[in-house]
């Protein structure tokens, strides 16, 4: 799928139209060096970047916040997209000369009611099902994961992550599971199961909690001992308790206070392994709580500017990881307390059943010891009562961690049997890997004189891609070099494999690459592979030598700004 069209247009009319085509395409900033103030790179030639990732999928707030320190807002930016209702059109079609399939892409910055995600003339309000149906049509697939905006994410690479990485171009908080769902994919591998995955591991994450819980009290084997001993005392009293003759209806009632402490031995066990459960729960959100971050960013904006001088290669900005921390975080609330009500209810249960049998206990109780019979018997029901009791917990405490082992035999039973198709195919993976590198090399060589390689690196949790950087850390400029050449690799790998792909390539901050290079990527890669490479860019850090006017698709300047406002 190419970039088509993209316009911007409000309730007063069509503000503009970028028209895109195949090989190069540059948002060039006219503006003359002397002109510019601090940075002068604030006419929107970014924002085009992000305007089309706003229509594929993101939130659209990095086209008026500052991408370091959120705080900062863009007043009037924002308040023209609000106020006066801009509309972005985004078309995609599958052949640029002759198209026989369009995807059309509308969408505002309102919210709510006034919401509009259109998708081909249908309003689709909810994210996830937006998501969905962006990777029905153009990746022709419905797996869960990875998400469409996540098979995307490097091919518009406009924040730092994206910029400085060449295969972790995802939030610093993805975790392996994640990470594989989306190699597997970019590789052409099939990945229904890495949703369930995803959820197997959260599933075992929480079960292992829970087993530790469970050990402060007895390892299961101690629990097995401990019945044991029990059952051999509860024998021993009971033959103690046979040699004593008395009538039938005392007999009953005696049966019936064992019956009803063994009841409430019971109940009382389940009642602490809910109030274990609720525990859990409550220290799980505090501790959570706790991890929130609420540290004024203001007082540490010089400090950072300074660090982001010192050390370029920051990938994050503070601020942007405090906001998705405390989002995640808030997201986990959520979800640990899914349960809670339900436990509430039933301890809620529990506590009614537990006062009747109490009352039940009282009355046998009083009935009993109204009656004739020796202080030795009493002793002996009592002590019998007492590792009824015990034995009652000790069972329940027996089937929490049987059930427990059961949970995770059958979850790990699940992840191995995933895992086990996943490395099946890993002699298929090695081979599209060969594929890629057949590229990757050719291109790298071409930029660097260099061959880099990407390679697969597996442990318990799945497979990791691996770029091998034979200088170890290179410069920036050169690590762009790099980015480039992989996601060049990656058009003319999709196309050999015969995979849907999206044919475009998004850049950002070229400007730090040597001129040689440069002129590399810009006039031969561009236009030699059947992609689009879009690239915004300040006029003066072109280099002089290369005719570029042909591959312009929009000028700005300080005097006519993306917006124009």
């Amino acid at each position: 799928m190419f970039l088509k069209e993209l316009t911007i247009e409000n309730k007063f009319g069509k503000i503009r139209t970028i028209e895109f085509k195949k090989g190069l395409n540059l948002i060039v900033d006219e503006t003359i060096e002397k002109d510019k103030k601090s940075t002068g790179n604030n006419v929107g030639k970014t924002t085009v970047l992000r305007l089309v990732d706003f229509c594929l999928g993101s939130d659209g707030k990095n086209i008026y916040q500052d991408s370091e320190f959120k705080e900062q807002e863009n007043s009037v930016i924002k308040d023209f997209l609000m106020s006066t209702e801009v509309v972005i059109t985004l078309r995609l079609d599958n052949d640029l000369d002759f198209p026989s399939e369009s995807v059309i892409i509308r969408k505002n910055f309102l919210k709510y009611g006034k919401k509009l995600q259109e998708l081909n003339g249908e309003n689709i309000k909810d994210n996830k099902e937006f998501d969905l149906e962006l990777k029905k049509l153009i990746f022709k697939t419905e797996v869960e994961k990875p998400t469409f905006k996540q098979i995307i994410s490097k091919n518009i690479r406009d924040e730092k992550n994206k910029l400085a990485n060449i295969v972790k171009v995802l939030n610093a908080y993805t975790k392996t599971e994640e990470y594989e769902a989306l190699f597997l994919f970019w590789l052409g591998l099939n990945t229904d199961s890495h949703n369930e995955k995803e959820l197997l591991v959260k599933e075992k994450t929480r079960e292992d909690n829970y087993q530790k819980r469970l050990k402060k009290e007895g390892e299961l084997s101690l629990i097995d001992q401990q019945i044991e001993l029990v059952n051999s005392k509860i024998k021993e009293y009971e033959n103690l308790k046979a040699s004593f003759n008395f009538n039938e209806k005392f007999e009953g009632q005696i049966n019936q206070l064992n019956d009803v402490k063994l009841s409430l031995s019971k109940l009382s066990t389940e009642f602490s392994r809910l109030n274990m459960r609720k525990e859990l729960i409550v220290e799980s959100k505090e501790d959570l709580e706790k991890e929130k971050t609420n540290i004024d960013v203001k007082q540490i904006e010089l400090l950072y500017q300074k660090a982001s001088k010192l050390i370029p290669s920051l990938q994050v900005s503070f601020q942007e990881t405090v906001e998705f921390h405390n989002a995640l975080i808030d997201e986990k609330v959520k979800y640990i307390e899914k349960e809670f009500p339900n436990i509430l209810e039933k301890l809620k249960e529990i506590t009614k059943k537990i006062d009747s049998l109490r009352k039940r206990e009282r009355e046998l109780s009083e009935f009993i010891s109204a009656s004739e019979y020796s202080d030795n018997y009493d002793s002996i029901l009592k002590e019998l009562n007492s590792f009824f009791e015990l034995k009652g917990s000790l069972e329940q405490r027996r089937k929490y961690w049987v059930t427990s082992n059961d949970n995770l035999k059958r979850i790990n039973d699940k992840l191995d049997s995933i895992n086990s198709q996943i490395n099946s195919k890993d002699d298929f993976i090695q081979n599209r890997i060969t594929i890629f590198n057949k590229y990757f090399t050719k291109i790298s060589n071409k930029l660097y004189g260099e061959e880099y390689l990407l390679s697969t690196q597996k442990n318990e949790k799945g497979y990791d891609l691996i770029v091998t950087n034979i200088e170890g850390n290179p410069s920036t400029g050169k690590k762009k070099g790099q980015i480039a050449a992989f996601d060049f690799a990656y058009i003319q790998f999709a196309e050999e494999i015969d995979m849907d792909f999206v044919n475009f390539i998004m850049h950002d901050q070229l400007e730090n690459m040597h001129d040689n290079q440069l002129s590399t990527i810009l006039i031969e890669l561009a236009n030699s592979i059947n992609c689009q490479f879009i690239l915004p860019i300040v006029r003066d850090k072109i280099p002089a030598e290369l005719a570029i006017d042909q591959y312009i698709i929009l000028k700005l300047s300080e005097n006519d700004k993306l917006f124009k406002i």
